[in-house]
């Protein structure tokens, strides 16, 4: 494996980054307006809360992932190791894989969060 391979990904993970900071902020501003009738929304506000710390966790592994993918790009750059690149390549993926799969399971959640406020 060559040692640009892990930093060609950095990209789409930057993307991931900016649409899940952007997420955050809209999520936010969604719960402090619910915030306002507090006592009407008390259970749609504590459902948006644990869906901002689940895109938290999202966003730390995406740093994560994009921190060990340049890790391996320099390294293999520098070492030629192929091995070692191969191994964080491996576990950048992991930490993408996982992050994806967080934010699959936020979208599905947050649809059946925005029905039950809805139908409030």
């Amino acid at each position: 494996m060559e040692w640009y391979i892990p930093i060609t990904i950095l990209p789409g993970i930057g993307l991931l980054i900016l649409s899940t900071s952007n997420i955050i902020i809209a999520l936010n501003d969604e719960i402090r307006e619910l915030n306002l009738d507090v006592n009407r929304f008390k259970l749609v506000i504590k459902k948006k809360i644990q869906q901002l710390k689940k895109l938290n966790m999202v966003l730390i592994g995406l740093y994560g992932a994009a921190l060990v993918l340049v890790l391996g790009g320099v390294l293999g750059g520098i070492f030629e190791g192929q091995h070692a690149i191969a191994i964080l390549v491996f576990i950048g993926v992991i930490f993408l894989a996982i992050s994806i799969g967080l934010l699959i399971q936020y979208a599905i959640v947050s649809i059946k969060i925005r029905q039950e406020h809805l139908n409030l």
